[in-house]
């Protein structure tokens, strides 16, 4: 048996149900986040939390905790529930329950879901995944992270048909980001370049945190646009992700990287942020 966070309660998965009028089922007019945890730590927390009341502000939906340590016991307690130590915790808030209108409805209560997830296999794509490309079908404000996904959706399965693991999605023929992740590349002088955070991309916490990390240790981060070109003349790539951490990328379409090994700057972020995390954990 598992157990889920709604609204005040703790209850059965299985059992647990929300309105149908609830905005996120009728507009996707809700935002969420993924935080990971380990030995019942929940990693970069902070930083989740400041993009998730970010997201809120900008969708002028009302924060539905008083504080950080209020939330934090809310999630500590359902952890002890599920009796889990290591995972995902998938939080969504929506507007709230209202009569199916266009308009933002008054005095409405925000609809706050909380639950636990696992993820397997997580160890064989570290040796390096393929990529392919397709276009860019989202909106124009993709640093809210919203609930609706379908364009994340649709292009991550139809990569999946074609033997992808991901996509990475092209705007005007430069590369912004994948259906769940952000995108680099290391060219020859070992620059690594990814997309600037604006609203063409979500701001991914795992992305920021690698930024950091290799400015630590002396590794020039540009955050500019690249392009398909790029990639041809790049010596590595990699994507990010919460769920994730530091993936080598080996394959991008037709384009084989770097003859298939991982990079040394790829290894080295891969490695630095496992140090990163596990400092979180034991400190």
């Amino acid at each position: 048996m598992s157990f889920c966070y709604i609204n005040g309660f703790y209850k059965n998965s299985i059992d647990a149900s929300i309105s149908v009028e609830d905005r996120g089922f009728n507009f996707s007019d809700g935002v969420y986040e993924v935080i990971a945890f380990r030995k019942g730590k929940l990693l970069n927390f902070e930083r989740h939390l400041k993009r998730l009341s970010k997201s809120l502000i900008d969708l002028q939906i009302r924060i539905p905790f008083s504080n950080q340590n209020s939330l934090k016991i809310i999630i500590h307690h359902l952890l002890k529930l599920n009796d889990v130590d290591d995972g995902f915790l998938y939080l969504q808030i929506t507007r709230g329950t209202a009569k199916r209108n266009h308009l933002f409805p008054c005095k409405v209560e925000p609809n706050i879901v909380i639950f636990t997830f696992s993820k397997e296999g997580l160890d064989k794509i570290k040796k390096g995944v393929n990529i392919g490309l397709t276009k860019d079908q989202r909106w124009m404000r993709c640093d809210i992270k919203s609930i609706s996904l379908l364009a994340n959706v649709l292009d991550k399965q139809r990569g999946f048909e074609k033997g992808f693991f991901e996509v990475w999605q092209l705007r005007k023929n430069l590369i912004t980001e994948g259906t769940t992740s952000n995108a680099f590349i290391v060219n020859k002088k070992n620059h690594i370049y990814t997309h600037p955070k604006n609203n063409l991309i979500l701001g991914g916490v795992t992305r920021d945190c690698v930024l950091e990390i290799a400015s630590k240790n002396n590794l020039k981060v540009i955050e500019k646009a690249f392009d398909i070109d790029d990639i041809k003349k790049c010596k590595e790539a990699f994507l990010t992700s919460t769920t994730l951490g530091v993936v080598p990328v080996i394959k991008i379409e037709d384009i084989i990287i770097n003859k298939k090994e991982i990079g040394l700057i790829t290894k080295t972020l891969m490695k630095k942020l496992e140090d990163y995390l596990n400092k979180q954990i034991y400190e």
